[in-house]
């Protein structure tokens, strides 16, 4: 019985050592367990990782395929336009090189122009001393010309009077006075003549004086040897103008003489003066038939003149002159007009 007894305490103790064993045992499984669990957990998301990270990798592949194959046209293209650009700069070479040549055709060409322009220069030059020569020896000559033939018949008069007088042993007074008159007119004509030519060649300065152009005007009138038969009008003004009086006389003299002759000794000389502000307007009109229309655009012209005597160089001179005191002159019909403007402060 006792034997039985210490069998089963063995057996007991043997079954709590199993069962403990056990425990321990299930423990560690349970252990293994979960971390088996754990592992697998770790290892789902470790594979999720990677599968998201290669799902990446796989866009990155297709990203950097469809790349390639885009740098791939890109470089075909590249290739091509590499080769384009070989050709055209070949071609460039090529027109560089006909360029080239051409250019130096041209500065060849520049170079045998310019010897033919020195040429022409130089023969233009010497054609045009000559023609200059040429026009200057027929004006010369034009004016000696028509100097002569001015000059001729007051000579010719003075000539005859002279003699007339040198014949006859007495002479009435009145005959005195006719002969002295045609001297004086001969003589007044000729000085006129010899005047405008010395006064065409100077190029004096002017010597401005304060001046009531009125009072001038008719001083001018008074001291002239003018025809009875012409009436002079001149308005009345008061405004004075800076000018050179004796160059101004000048002026004012031609113009009433050409009046003179255009009315025949016979009509109307009539003189305006208009204030004008900074300008004084003078008109001076004759009655007389007019200058005719072709001959209006060069009556200030020098050596240009419709009369049958005169040396063309009056109006020019007057045109000189008051073009010389800042002013203009001009000329029309309907009626005859000279019109001068003066700066009244020159």
């Amino acid at each position: 019985m006792s034997g039985q007894t210490s069998d089963f305490v063995k057996f007991s103790n043997l079954t709590g050592e199993a069962i403990n064993e056990l425990d321990q045992a299930k423990n560690e499984i349970e252990d293994r367990s979960n971390k088996l669990r754990e592992l697998a957990m770790q290892s789902n998301a470790r594979f999720n990782e990677i599968f998201k990270v290669n799902t990446e990798l796989k866009e990155k592949i297709e990203f950097l395929q469809n790349l390639a194959s885009t740098l791939s046209l890109r470089n075909e293209e590249l290739e091509k336009k590499n080769q384009e650009l070989e050709k055209q700069k070949a071609e460039n070479t090529r027109l560089a090189a006909d360029l080239r040549r051409n250019l130096e055709k041209v500065v060849l060409k520049e170079k045998e122009i310019e010897i033919q322009r020195d040429q022409l220069e130089r023969q233009v030059n010497e054609k045009t001393d000559e023609l200059l020569k040429s026009q200057k020896l027929a004006i010369i000559g034009e004016l000696a010309s028509r100097m002569a033939h001015d000059l001729r018949n007051p000579l010719s008069t003075i000539k005859n009077v002279v003699e007339l007088m040198e014949n006859k042993q007495k002479i009435r007074i009145e005959e005195k006075l006719m002969y002295y008159g045609k001297l004086h007119r001969a003589i007044e004509r000729i000085s006129h003549q010899v005047d405008d030519v010395l006064e065409y060649g100077k190029a004096t300065r002017l010597n401005l004086q304060t001046e009531n152009i009125a009072r001038m005007i008719n001083q001018i009138i008074s001291d002239g040897n003018f025809s009875p038969n012409i009436k002079f009008n001149v308005e009345k003004s008061e405004v004075k103008v800076n000018v050179d009086i004796r160059k101004m006389e000048a002026v004012f003299t031609n113009l009433f003489i050409n009046a003179a002759q255009a009315i025949n000794e016979n009509g109307s000389i009539t003189v305006r003066i208009l204030d004008n502000g900074q300008n004084v307007m003078i008109a001076v009109e004759d009655s007389g038939p007019g200058i005719p229309e072709d001959a209006l655009p060069k009556i200030f012209d020098p050596l240009f003149t419709t009369k049958q005597t005169g040396t063309g160089l009056g109006l020019s001179i007057c045109k000189r002159i008051v073009e010389q005191h800042g002013g203009s002159i001009t000329a029309k019909n309907n009626p005859t007009t000279f019109l001068i403007r003066l700066p009244k402060n020159f």
